[in-house]
């Protein structure tokens, strides 16, 4: 997943075993505070379906096997590749250091963002990027304004 610092992945690890701790508390309250379980898992389930950590708000199942790597797959430069604005990994995160990419109308510069799922369709190139421009050439879809600017 191409994480550039040991401390990013020992947090993605330590917020996947707190929720997995938070789940197995739910799972065993007793019977008599079915209410309060039910409208606490499905705040949890919402809050990670959210963020895209989970594929489902459904069961609380999903976030008993919530790992790391689910942390990581929300990175920027891993959307990067699953978008296909980039080849690989490697390009990705370069192309994220080097400021070609923005989320919304932010130019974002760290490889280690985590993307929430109603933010994932903002991801784009940077208006005065040249690769933007390369891949509007390539798709001939340059606008002649653009080409006298």
């Amino acid at each position: 997943y191409r994480v550039g610092r040991r401390e990013d992945y020992v947090q993605y690890k330590a917020l996947a075993r707190t929720v997995r701790a938070l789940t197995r508390r739910l799972r065993d309250l007793g019977p008599a505070s079915a209410a309060f379980r039910a409208r606490c898992a499905s705040a949890l389930l919402e809050k990670l379906y959210g963020l895209g950590l989970v594929n489902s708000r459904q069961s609380l199942a999903d976030c008993e096997n919530l790992s790391a790597t689910a942390f990581c797959r929300r990175r920027l430069p891993c959307l990067l590749v699953k978008l296909r604005m980039a080849q690989d990994l490697r390009h990705a995160v370069t192309f994220v250091e080097q400021g070609h990419i923005r989320v919304g109308p932010e130019v974002v510069t760290d490889p280690a963002l985590l993307v929430p799922r109603n933010v994932e369709d903002f991801i784009t190139w940077v208006d005065a990027s040249r690769l933007r421009q390369k891949v509007l050439d390539y798709n001939q879809e340059r606008d002649d304004f653009d080409l006298a600017a």
